[in-house]
């Protein structure tokens, strides 16, 4: 058998090893993000590159655009928005960091939904793919690596196994580095808002089907995950927008939104609940 390592092979240890001999000694430090940010670019092509750090709010630690991708306020992605991110989703019941493309996250429908249209499309974000990295406190690093419309930058299957394959050095880095910064238990009471949304003037069919159209899910999918006709889909929303006063999905995540954004800190119940 053949012990020679290919130029490939040797290439990529060399840039893995310049990049940590920058990286390591600066955790603990304001730099450690922006610096893992550049090891991540040294494997992969990206047109957007966020990290966004979840404790007790929130927070954007990296943000970098290349011109395939436009700029928008992150004040409503903020606010509640990403209650329906598919990557927060699916960081609720997640016990260990772990890689995602889009397409292993998003529920049927998913691209015709409000929140792909008004966060994604808008600013030309077509492809996402990450590291969901999971804290002890249940804090937990969104690190995104995103492509825009047409982009050359997309991810062929072999550097998107490249990028799982670098999971475990990835959590190993974010542990040491935050794992003893963060204090402030991860803030899930907005959950309850999505929860609980609709509570108040729906039956709870009913606002189990407006919550899943607020996720993604298309008429198809609701019928199969609740066991019903699409018909019946159909029906229980249709009672749902008389109810609430709406003729679309669009008015549906604009109700939504609006809920969220009368409270300075949500403490439980229906967020419609003296909205109207």
């Amino acid at each position: 058998m053949s012990r020679t390592i290919s130029p490939t092979a040797l290439a990529m240890v060399d840039r893995l090893s310049k990049g940590l001999v920058d990286l390591v000694p600066q955790i603990g430090s304001e730099d450690f993000p922006r610096l893992l940010a550049e090891v991540i670019k040294e494997f992969v092509p990206s047109d957007e590159l966020t990290l966004i750090l979840f404790e007790d709010k929130p927070v954007f630690l990296v943000s970098e655009k290349t011109e395939l991708i436009g700029s928008q306020s992150v004040d409503m992605y903020l606010a509640g928005a990403y209650l329906l991110d598919p990557f927060y989703r699916a960081s609720v019941d997640l016990k260990k960091s772990q890689f995602f493309t889009y397409d292993e996250l998003v529920p049927d429908g998913f691209r015709q939904s409000e929140f792909y249209k008004q966060y994604l499309v808008k600013i030309g974000l077509e492809d996402e793919c990450g590291y969901l990295i999971i804290f002890p406190g249940g804090q937990f690093l969104h690190l995104s690596v995103g492509h825009g419309k047409g982009s050359e930058a997309r991810l062929n299957p072999s550097e998107l196994q490249l990028l799982d394959t670098l999971t475990p050095l990835i959590d190993m880095l974010c542990q040491q580095h935050w794992g003893e910064q963060l204090s402030n238990p991860l803030n899930r009471q907005l959950d309850q808002a999505l929860a609980n949304f609709g509570s108040s003037k729906l039956t709870d069919r009913e606002g189990t089907v407006i919550r899943m159209v607020l996720q993604g899910y298309s008429t198809s999918a609701i019928a199969e995950k609740l066991f019903i006709s699409p018909g019946t889909v159909r029906v229980h929303l249709r009672n749902s927008y008389r109810k609430l006063d709406i003729g679309s999905q669009v008015d549906l995540h604009n109700l939504f939104m609006g809920a969220l954004m009368q409270f300075e800190h949500y403490e439980g119940g229906d967020p419609l609940e003296g909205f109207f």
